[in-house]
């Protein structure tokens, strides 16, 4: 059974709902789930115990907030698998840096939008997408989907010694920063970036079903 973690925001009762929406459609899908609203430590319920026992009310939320730290940190590493929900007019920050943690320790990353606001001119930052393959789900029913066919090119790529998400793209970033520094020509540029790039587009989206692109939560 494969666990997921579950990233996104949980500041107000609609936040926190569909959080739970989200991790019900898993748990039925049959994946162990944490999710930080039911599983782990609540501030607030905590705090007054703290009060109880003499600690000064800056001293308690240092605590709080290192354990809080702390235990989110290990799920995301206990966990096989992530998934970030980025509804919202700006994603939750806390969220964001779950996210990074699991995938540059190669856990599978799924990212869940069904609200079609952006900063980025109709488009999400291309550093958050870059989590998901450059891919996300806009469906509850998607998300278990998502992350079969996830753990599946995963399991494959463990079989063909494929390097993983994080080296893969330092290695490319590498490349690209060695032809900045050189002061190559802007066709130089483009056409390393679409040796880099163009093949590994293409075996994405051939790898990952039932999965919206980019292009297709435009509005």
């Amino acid at each position: 059974m494969y666990k997921i973690y579950c990233a996104g925001p949980l500041f107000n009762p609609k936040e926190r709902e569909e959080m739970g929406q989200i991790a019900s459609t898993l748990e039925d899908a049959g994946y162990s789930v944490f999710l930080p609203q039911r599983d782990g430590l609540e501030f607030a319920e905590l705090f007054p115990w703290f009060q109880q026992k003499g600690i000064p009310a800056a001293e308690a939320q240092r605590i709080l907030n290192m354990a809080i730290f702390s235990l989110d940190v290990f799920q995301i590493m206990d966990s096989q698998g992530l998934v970030l929900n980025m509804n919202g007019r700006v994603p939750d920050e806390g969220a964001m840096v779950e996210a990074g943690i699991a995938w540059a320790h190669n856990k599978a990353v799924v990212i869940f939008r069904s609200d079609r606001r952006s900063l980025i001119e109709g488009n999400c930052n291309p550093l958050v997408l870059g989590l998901s393959d450059f891919s996300c789900i806009d469906s509850y029913d998607g998300i278990p989907g998502a992350f079969e066919t996830k753990f599946a090119i995963m399991a494959e790529h463990n079989l063909l010694a494929r390097a993983h998400g994080f080296e893969a793209a330092t290695a490319s970033g590498r490349e690209i920063s060695s032809y900045l520094a050189s002061e190559r020509s802007r066709g130089d540029i483009a056409e390393l970036l679409i040796d880099l790039f163009k093949e590994r587009i293409c075996q994405v989206f051939e790898d990952v079903k039932g999965s919206c692109s980019q292009a297709d939560m435009q509005p």
